[in-house]
């Protein structure tokens, strides 16, 4: 997927993250939120009860709406580093 980001910001070297199976382009010190939101990504979390959709709303880790599987595990997107490699699975999955 290809990123939209600020063109004059300076950043390090660019690495990729699995998001749903395809590749997602991060930078150092981004959290996933910022790298789903770059690519265009703005569904987090499906819930399987209600059946809505969940998308970044605090952006500060109170509400819980940013909810991801991240390698096995449900992490709070705008609350983890994005790190090479690692496998992202949203409600698009």
């Amino acid at each position: 997927m290809q990123a939209r980001r600020l063109a004059q910001i300076q950043r390090g070297e660019r690495f990729e993250i699995q998001v749903d199976g395809k590749p997602v382009e991060a930078y150092p010190g981004e959290t996933i939120a910022t790298a789903l939101l770059a690519a265009g990504i703005r569904r987090f979390h499906h819930d399987p009860i209600s059946g809505s959709v969940n998308r970044l709303y605090c952006g500060m880790g109170v509400c819980l709406q940013c909810l991801t599987m991240v390698d096995g595990e449900f992490c709070q997107a705008c609350r983890t580093m994005a790190r090479p490699g690692m496998k992202v699975e949203t409600c698009q999955s």
